[in-house]
């Protein structure tokens, strides 16, 4: 399957997003409140003419390290049928590499405890106690990654 990536508009990735992200949980309304601000940038995968996994990426200081420049990471997805087909890394992996190229120097995101796996397995490491997660009733826990060259995504 031909994937690619690129920036999208924020109407564009809600179908996948509630789909994915708000399946069975107290909260149907997948849209957060960073989504249209300046300089929030959403990715697309797509493939087949279709949106197959999205994320979302904005500037804000990541709670245990204020005053690094930092990205956070936001509504990551993927169709449920291509998960683990490599489309989550690609969508990282083209993430991080523009946060770096715009100064970030740190990226983090609220994890859900069931994607935490996969979180560490491409170079984030888990921090703090889980927590709840209001819109999802899902247990979360923050994850972070210094940003280098020599990031490693597998």
């Amino acid at each position: 399957m031909d994937v690619h990536i690129a920036a999208v508009s924020t109407e564009s990735i809600l179908p996948l997003r509630r789909k994915v992200l708000r399946d069975g949980t107290p909260s149907q309304d997948p849209r957060y409140a960073e989504d249209d601000l300046e300089g929030t940038v959403h990715f697309a995968a797509i493939a087949d003419g279709g949106i197959v996994g999205t994320s979302t990426w904005l500037s804000r200081d990541y709670p245990h390290a204020p005053g690094i420049p930092a990205v956070q990471l936001k509504g990551m997805a993927v169709d449920q049928s291509l998960q683990s087909s490599g489309i989550g890394v690609l969508l990282l992996r083209h993430g991080i590499e523009e946060a770096e190229r715009n100064g970030a120097r740190l990226v983090w995101a609220r994890a859900r405890d069931v994607a935490l796996v996969f979180y560490q397995r491409n170079g984030f490491t888990v921090e703090g106690d889980a927590f709840i997660d209001e819109a999802t009733g899902m247990s979360h826990h923050l994850v972070a990654m210094t940003i280098s060259r020599s990031s490693s995504l597998s």
